[in-house]
This record gives structure tokens, sequence and C-alpha cells, in this order.
């Protein structure tokens, strides 16, 4: 069995990941990962779609503010971009696992409705995650402090917020997406966090 978990970055993928290998012994990757991986093989002008998003963070951050706060639609299709590339290699690595006859959590904002829609000759489940909370730049703070290398660990308080309404209006999307394509969508901001870990792991697994 294949489990894919999508969302926007910082709605607790990874985390959710690592609880179901830790819990149940199956193991994960990251698309980002497999990103990278194809950024050492991949030039910008043979797949510029793989390096929208870098370019995205090479920008000043007060530009990347500005264009997150007043133009989120912009900064979304640049993940969108980004994650289409990366699929490339989610699907023949997902098949390989598959032929090996090992189970797998497949978690990455490259997890996307419209992509996972069309796979075929795949067992898999799905849950894309989402949180427009109020409050969530303060989870994206608490969550950088506790992975040591985590760079969002030294961002300023204002490219935070900024990004924090970021997620919001992509989990507007990423529901929307998953309700159109009939996946389940679990909105992380509704009840206390192990709670909703609780929900993700026994819609993929229960």
């Amino acid at each position: 069995m294949i489990c894919f978990i999508g969302g926007p970055p910082r709605v607790g993928k990874s985390v959710i990941a690592e609880v179901i290998t830790r819990e149940r012994g199956i193991g994960s990757v990251a698309t980002d990962s497999l990103g990278a991986v194809l950024e050492t093989v991949l030039s910008p002008e043979s797949e510029p779609g793989l390096f929208v998003v870098s370019r995205f963070n090479e920008m000043p951050e007060a530009d990347r503010i500005r264009l997150m706060a007043e133009n989120p639609a912009r900064r979304i299709d640049y993940q969108i971009e980004e994650s289409k590339a990366v699929w490339r290699a989610v699907v023949p690595f997902v098949l390989r696992e598959q032929e090996e006859g090992r189970s797998l959590v497949v978690e990455g904002v490259a997890v996307l409705p419209e992509l996972v829609a069309q796979l075929e000759g795949i067992d898999y489940r799905t849950v894309f995650l989402g949180n427009r909370g109020l409050t969530h730049n303060e989870n994206i703070k608490r969550g950088a402090i506790e992975r040591e290398h985590d760079w969002m660990r030294h961002a300023s308080d204002e490219y935070v917020n900024a990004f924090a309404a970021f997620v919001a209006q992509m989990s507007g999307y990423i529901e929307k997406e998953a309700r159109t394509y009939g996946f389940d969508y679990v909105e992380m901001d509704r009840r206390p966090f192990s709670d909703a870990v609780a929900e993700v792991v026994d819609l993929l697994l229960g």
C-alpha cells in the first residue's frame, strides 16, 4: 500500500509520516528529497519548473513578504509548478516500491490532488492536510524551533506571518481540489494536533 499525504508547507505532513514510520514500521519519503535529487541532474534550462520556488526563495525577504501578502495566488502557482516537475520522479519511485512489495508513505507539497488522481496501477490511499487557523504563525515558529536545522528558525516575525497567510490560502485551494477529486481533507486547526494526527493515520491505515 502506498500512502500519500499532501498539503501546503508547514501543516504537519512530515510529522505524521514520522509517526507512521515509528508506530507502524512503514518507510516514508519526502517529495522534497526526490526534488533535491532531480535538481542535481537537471538544469533550470531543461526543467525550469523544478527551480521556480528556489528562485522565489532567492528574492530579497521584503519582496517575498510583499508577494505572499499581496498576491498569494502567484506563490501558490509557483508551488504547483514545482510540484508537477517533482512528480515526474514520484511516480516511477512509488511504482518500483509497489513492485518490490513494500508499503510506503509519500509526503510533501508535490502530492497534489490532480496528480494523485492520474495514478494508474498503484494501490494507494491519500489524505490532504491544511491549516487556516489564525494562530498558525505561532505553530510555524514553534515547529521551526524544535527542529535544529530548520531554516525558518531565523525567519523574521513578518516573514512567518506572511508565510502563514500563504499557507492558509493554499489550504483553501487544496481542500477544494481534494473535494473535486474525492479525496479526504483534514483541517489541522479544528482540534488538538494529536487528535488530527490520529485521524489522518486512521484514514490512511485504519
